[in-house]
């Protein structure tokens, strides 16, 4: 099978998310299907498949949610001749009429128009982009063979807006990344440093102005804690760390984009990690941390009961700032408790939530295609 994917946002940094999930998919089908042609239409000849011998690059240095990506992507699909295309997110080009699969990994916009970077335009700008969103997303929904989507809520969120599509509705699920091992209870305890960990974006439906309002209080109940806040530099996060500098709000660190071996370090030494989110459709973030033995204090917003699991966490009511205070105090109160419940949690959730089984689900989706 010659199947086509669209990799321009792959190893992003501007599309964390996005990016490791095609890289992770992509690695877990060659292993589950090498016979496969991967075609992959990436922004640079350098990337982690450009040596495979499944796999042909096709450079194609186009940015995307933009005129440009509509009006030449539909001729780059029909060069590559192939059974079927993969647009791992909804900007599938309105022009392109043959084989299609898509990735829905939410329909944040459609929730929270505002929780984008177009929203810092102008408003004519923006209500125009909004349009465009609408009418992309709607035509994408609408042409697709299959949508892939990565939880039970999203699915259901799809099949709401998009009543006529949820017989092409698949849920693949995505995975925990496993670029090393996870600790044991029966490991010796690592030095546990003192401070809370959130990591992602910072646009706004990610909450940090809940958790920097509950950590003015914890700031000052606590004297050795600090907050290390792990993200890409981009217009929200400077307004949040202008929005700490004004309440003069102390030992707060912001560390910008953070490699993956240092991430997994961060990780294994916090004290908790906060997940804030008042909205989801799946949530890596905290699974990466439950992975590295790291307790979770996470809000119940979206995917995030389902994905973690209710009793792998401390969850707290989305967009209460009395409900985080009081789940990260109960963590506080006894974290070697809260770090084995991580432990404990860890074996399953790799089970549950893993790339070879996305892998296998993706592709049986694309069979559908075959005569």
């Amino acid at each position: 099978m010659r199947i086509g994917i669209d990799a321009r946002m792959m190893s992003a940094r501007a599309t964390r998310g996005i990016g490791r999930y095609i890289e992770e998919l992509i690695r877990a089908m060659l292993v589950s299907a090498p016979s496969n042609r991967y075609v992959l239409i990436t922004r640079s000849a350098l990337h982690p498949f450009a040596t495979h011998p499944s796999v042909e690059t096709r450079v194609a240095d186009i940015p995307w949610y933009g005129l440009e990506e509509q009006l030449r992507l539909p001729f780059i699909f029909r060069a590559l001749r192939a059974d079927v295309i993969h647009v791992p997110h909804w900007n599938a080009p309105l022009f392109y009429n043959g084989p299609l699969v898509i990735t829905v990994h939410d329909l944040l916009l459609r929730h929270q128009p505002n929780s984008a970077r177009i929203s810092t335009r102008s408003a004519l700008v923006a209500a125009v982009k909004r349009l465009g969103f609408r009418i992309v997303l709607s035509r994408a929904i609408v042409h697709a063979y299959k949508i892939l989507v990565p939880s039970n809520f999203v699915a259901d969120d799809v099949a709401r807006f998009f009543p006529k599509a949820a017989q092409k509705i698949v849920i693949t699920g995505e995975g925990i990344t496993r670029r090393t091992t996870f600790p044991t209870v029966l490991e010796n305890k690592p030095p546990r440093s003192e401070y809370l960990l959130y990591v992602g974006s910072a646009y706004p439906h990610k909450g940090l102005d809940t958790l920097i309002d509950a950590w003015a209080e914890l700031s000052a109940r606590h004297c050795n804690l600090r907050l290390k806040i792990a993200g890409s530099e981009d217009v929200f996060m400077q307004r949040l760390k202008e929005s700490v500098q004004r309440r003069n709000l102390q030992r707060v660190d912001f560390l910008g984009f953070v490699k993956d071996e240092e991430l997994n370090k961060l990780y294994q030494e916090a004290l908790v990690f906060v997940f804030p989110s008042n909205f989801e459709g799946f949530g890596l973030p905290p699974l990466e941390a439950i992975r590295a033995g790291c307790p979770v204090v996470s809000s119940d917003a979206g995917a995030l009961p389902e994905v973690i699991g209710e009793d792998n966490a401390f969850f707290f009511q989305a967009g209460s700032r009395n409900a985080i205070l009081q789940a990260i105090e109960g963590v506080l109160s006894d974290p070697e408790a809260a770090r084995k419940k991580s432990l404990r949690a860890a074996p399953s959730l790799l089970a549950r939530h893993n790339w070879e089984a996305a892998a296998v689900k993706t592709l049986d989706a694309y069979k559908t295609f075959l005569k």
